[in-house]
């Protein structure tokens, strides 16, 4: 109903005419026409979109060479493409379905509400179509190199969350007070004591313990050691040590109340050595998030820039696995979809060069591996095996620069494949190959099954792999490895069973049992540790043919500097003489 507006009477819905005073009623019309015309070319959009997208085909959208990301093949396929690269596409696809569904029904209820409300619901139409476009856009217009890489490396830093406890141990600095004591096997005891290796001393100390008080500074910058050998009021022996970037002492509180000091840098210096050795630098070969965070951007843009569509190929093929046999004797043979990175020599080459040239202008980087080389060297000279100066980052640089040609030849020759195999959204296997899949240099694969996980590393001389599984005890598995040295054969493998990741101990390790087996030339010897938490304490027992040792740590130290009056030793040091002779016999007479 409505009204006129030329004399106020009520008016009939569609009526042309006031029937008090026979005014046209044109306005009101006019108002109808438009809500009808808006009605009509919702329902004509309604059924363009699929006829306009069929006119119109993406290119080089071909089953057997479209890349990873592709939205012709992962709207086709979208249960065959990783996770995190088919979803983008999937959801604009949802979303446009559901538009074209919603706009008949909303047309006919806009008919009778008129047109003011057929303009509103189209603007928000509009709208939305234009935010899912959009957000669609902005994910599906990313380099499909980065994708590649993405979906790989989302995969393989889930695996890693289960180590950062241990990763963080000395992160903020590091305190704790440990006893570790040894029960050896009546066999052991009776053949030491006829040996008279262990003096009467010597058995107090394994039947007490030792213990030590341990402080590790915030920055790496110093550490105090504490220590008693026959822990208890009276032990047999007391030694208190501590170390920062210019000095270290010690006192001996049964041989003297004195604290014997050198200024070891300067000692170091006038012997001819240029070696600094301080808690200080370890502080230094840490490699620093951040700068890692920025390494990774910087040179992974190169290699995904690297990887295009027209490198990339994907196919939908039985896999199967030859993963490291007979080191991992694992299989898995059904139908996957692979994605090969298969780059020719040029390609590679081109690669090689972009990354010297990076690696030429990337100050950041260079500054921390040139230090760690030179903190590598004083190690070195300290410890007597100085080999010479190390190459520089500016060395690796024009290294990979010149044989850039070389290297991306032999690649090529070698057939080198990058490739990633997908269960729908799920990343199954990692390779890096050469010789067409005959030789793998990593290999990452998860099974059906989430839980068990396969991986190893092979390059000349060496070889390491881990297989886990899990159970409702925890996870289970073995990692072993095997190097090849001089002519000789070692290899080891550690057994591991009931751990648990979520619950790391003072140290880091995880919680569990673990058994180590080592072949050295024929020579083989077995360990078994256990790391269990108990009241606030880590405990961890080793236990081999001599007995069982065990170490309990706490979660916070009460290791403290030594003090008393400081004497200085650099002098005789510096004159070759065995400082503090008498603490040496002292300890001898033990």
């Amino acid at each position: 109903m409505g009204r006129c507006k030329h004399c106020g009477s009520e008016v009939g819905e569609g009526e042309l005419f006031c029937g008090n005073c026979g005014t046209r009623l044109s306005e009101e019309t006019t108002k109808e026409a438009a809500g009808a015309a808006v009605d009509a070319a919702e329902q004509t959009a309604d059924t363009e979109p699929e006829e306009s997208q069929a006119e119109s085909p993406e290119p080089e959208t071909t089953a057997q060479t479209e890349p990873v990301g592709n939205a012709a093949q992962t709207a086709a396929d979208e249960n065959e493409a990783p996770r995190g690269v088919a979803e983008e596409t999937t959801q604009t696809a949802t979303a446009e379905s559901a538009v074209r569904t919603a706009a008949p029904q909303e047309s006919a209820g806009k008919k009778k509400k008129g047109g003011l409300f057929a303009i509103i619901g189209a603007a928000a139409l509009a709208l939305l179509l234009i935010g899912f476009g959009l957000r669609t856009a902005l994910k599906t217009t990313e380099p499909v190199g980065q994708r590649f890489l993405k979906v790989q490396l989302e995969t393989l830093e889930r695996e890693g969350k289960a180590f950062d406890a241990a990763d963080k141990v000395f992160e903020n600095g590091f305190s704790s007070d440990f006893l570790l004591t040894a029960k050896l096997s009546e066999s052991r005891v009776i053949a030491l004591s006829r040996s008279g290796i262990l003096s009467e001393s010597g058995m107090r100390i394994l039947r007490d313990g030792i213990r030590a008080r341990f402080y590790l500074g915030k920055k790496f910058e110093k550490a105090v050691l504490n220590l008693e050998f026959a822990s208890g009021e009276n032990p047999v022996l007391n030694a208190d040590c501590f170390i920062d970037p210019d000095r270290l002492g010690f006192k001996i509180p049964q041989q003297s109340e004195k604290v014997y000091v050198t200024r070891y840098p300067e000692v170091l210096k006038e012997m001819g050595s240029d070696a600094r050795i301080s808690t200080s630098l370890f502080a230094a070969l840490r490699f620093p998030k951040e700068l890692g965070r920025a390494s990774a951007k910087r040179y992974g843009k190169l290699l995904a820039d690297a990887i295009t569509r027209n490198n990339l190929e994907v196919e939908k093929r039985s896999y199967r696995s030859h993963v490291l046999k007979p080191e991992l004797k694992h299989s898995l043979d059904k139908d996957y979809t692979v994605y090969s990175w298969e780059p020719q020599a040029a390609e590679l080459e081109r690669l090689f060069r972009n990354i010297a040239d990076a690696m030429e202008k990337d100050s950041e980087l260079a500054a921390w591996f040139d230090r760690r080389q030179e903190i590598g060297e004083q190690f070195a000279q300290a410890m007597g095996v100085s080999q010479g100066q190390g190459a520089k980052f500016s060395d690796l640089a024009d290294t990979l620069r010149d044989n850039a040609e070389t290297y991306a030849e032999n690649l090529e020759e070698r057939k080198f494949a990058w490739k990633l195999v997908t269960e729908g959204k799920e990343v199954r296997a990692i390779l890096l190959q050469l010789d067409e899949g005959d030789t793998t240099l990593l290999c990452y694969e998860r099974d059906t099954d989430k839980d068990k996980l396969y991986r190893g590393l092979s390059l000349p001389g060496f070889v390491l792999t881990e297989k886990r599984d899990r159970e409702k005890s925890g996870y289970y598995g073995t990692v072993a490895g095997r190097v090849y040295w001089d002519y000789d054969t070692k290899e080891f493998a550690l057994k591991y069973n009931n751990l648990d990741f979520k619950k790391g101990s003072v140290l880091g390790l995880p919680c569990g049992k673990y058994r180590l087996n080592v072949n050295d030339g024929g020579s083989a010897a077995e360990l078994k540790l256990e790391v269990r938490d108990e009241g606030g304490f880590s405990y961890y027992e080793l236990k081999n043919d001599y007995g069982s040792f065990t170490l309990k740590a706490s979660k916070s130290g009460s290791a403290t500097l030594p003090e008393g009056e400081e004497v200085n030793i650099d002098d005789e040091l510096l004159e070759g003489n065995v400082p503090q002779r008498r603490i040496s016999d002292f300890i001898s007479e033990l």
